[in-house]
């Protein structure tokens, strides 16, 4: 096991605090309705982002995985007749119409893809846990400052939340840039095929029609209260992002390096070794999510109870599908870009029937998620299976890290303890040690720590 890993989901697990402490303080503040808005303009610059801008990102991570290489010529280009031209062109166009909330939105996306930009770089460059700080600890971190200080001197609005989305995503760029020392230096430069690249935001557009447009049609189809709750619930699957994104990250350049190199025994090792690590933190967010929902619902907002059953529907279902390991990185860094689609847009089809089915459900966006998750990666799993020619874990070691979480989860319901704080704290911690006493055993580190300190 990583140590270096280990660092990085902790600092992400920190920003899943961050995340969760300032959607509480602003769902507290301005209501479930006015959340519904404000969350629907950050996806909105979400949507851009993902949808134009993304692609750039995964080049990052490809290219500049080989030591002492650079895009930077095609980054150039990529800025100035590319993705500065068309933010522009938004902005004007929003404020001729006086749309300042969408002015806002464009300049959002630009300033995201600055950070993504930055921190994909720093990330192949095997400075993962500078780009993983910057990019979910700092920004996060100022913008609940941010936040807290708003509510504490005027009077809180939607607009004004969101130039503090903007102003976090300019903060973490300017960290990026003082950082830019510490990175390795760079010699070759690398012509970037636009072939891979057009696959790459192809698949990230399918992403954001799955990740950031059912919110949207939420707000417009059912309301601004609906679309809220749903930005709520959706917080289950920012939260199991928040744990198996490091590792997702950390081990993509990884993969491209090993794939090249034609190491197909190493990826499957890697492939491995995320899941256990994932596992070590997915096991206690499991018992949070699924045993003690009304604690953290109640904590924000108590209107949000009536809708458990869904909470616990999407938690299961993210926490189960994120436990299955990077599908779709792997599948994107080893040449199967294609299959990766295919998939993707097979399970964007399952989506929008269940959509069509349940729309006269309020919520059936989230009903829609669920099944084109189970869909997506179910299918891609299957393939890397039959790719890698083996299971990357054994069986018995995937099931054991479950064993603890579903007795801690049986125990919370047969003692009614759904809405105990305490005994959330006391079950999720008491899960996660148990977990890393586990696989420090089993990775031999207890005992290399024995002999350090008896050294």
């Amino acid at each position: 096991m990583s140590f270096v890993l280990i660092v990085s989901v902790l600092l992400k697990g920190i920003g899943a605090i961050l995340e969760v402490a300032l959607q509480v303080a602003i769902t507290k503040e301005i209501g479930v309705t006015d959340y519904g808005v404000y969350s629907t303009l950050v996806n909105a610059a979400d949507l851009i982002y993902w949808c134009l801008f993304s692609g750039l990102v995964k080049c990052n991570t490809f290219y500049l995985s080989e030591d002492g290489t650079t895009i930077r010529r095609f980054q150039k280009r990529y800025y100035f007749c590319y993705a500065g031209p068309v933010c522009c062109l938004g902005i004007v166009a929003a404020f001729l119409m006086k749309r300042y909330a969408i002015g806002v939105v464009f300049a959002t996306a630009l300033a995201e893809l600055l950070v993504m930009d930055q921190s994909s770089t720093f990330m192949a460059r095997r400075r993962s846990k500078r780009a993983l700080f910057g990019e979910y600890v700092l920004g996060r971190f100022l913008l609940l400052i941010g936040v807290m200080l708003l509510f504490s001197f005027s009077k809180s609005s939607v607009i004004s939340l969101i130039l503090l989305y903007l102003a976090q995503f300019l903060l973490i760029e300017v960290y990026f840039i003082c950082q830019k020392r510490f990175l390795p230096p760079t010699e070759q430069e690398r012509a970037v095929s636009l072939k891979k690249w057009s696959s790459y935001q192809r698949a990230d557009i399918i992403q954001s029609m799955i990740g950031q447009m059912p919110i949207l049609l939420q707000y417009w189809m059912v309301g601004s209260f609906e679309a809220g709750v749903v930005s709520v619930v959706m917080l289950v699957k920012k939260l199991v992002h928040f744990i198996s994104g490091p590792s997702f990250k950390i081990f993509l350049p990884e993969f491209s390096r090993l794939y090249q190199a034609g190491n197909k025994e190493g990826i499957q090792r890697c492939f491995g070794s995320i899941i256990r690590i994932q596992m070590l933190f997915l096991a206690p967010m499991s018992v949070v999510l699924i045993g003690f929902p009304d604690t953290l619902l109640t904590v924000m907002a108590e209107e949000l109870l009536p809708y458990q059953p869904l909470f616990i529907l999407c938690s299961v279902t993210f926490l189960m599908i994120a436990s299955l390991g990077p599908c779709s990185g792997l599948m994107q860094m080893t040449g199967n870009e294609r299959w990766d689609n295919r998939f993707r847009e097979m399970a964007l089809l399952g989506m929008l029937v269940v959509f069509f089915a349940l729309r006269k459900n309020p919520f059936f966006v989230l009903y829609g998620l669920c099944a084109q998750t189970i869909l997506e990666n179910t299918g891609k799993l299957l393939f890397i299976l039959r790719w890698m020619g083996g299971l990357p874990l054994p069986l018995m070691t995937y099931l054991r890290f479950w064993v603890l979480p579903v007795a801690m989860i049986g125990t919370a319901y047969g003692f009614h303890l759904q809405s105990s704080l305490i005994g959330m704290v006391l079950f999720s911690g008491f899960t996660f040690f148990v977990n890393l006493l586990m696989q420090m055993k089993q990775e031999n580190l207890l005992e290399a720590l024995k002999n350090r300190k008896n050294s």
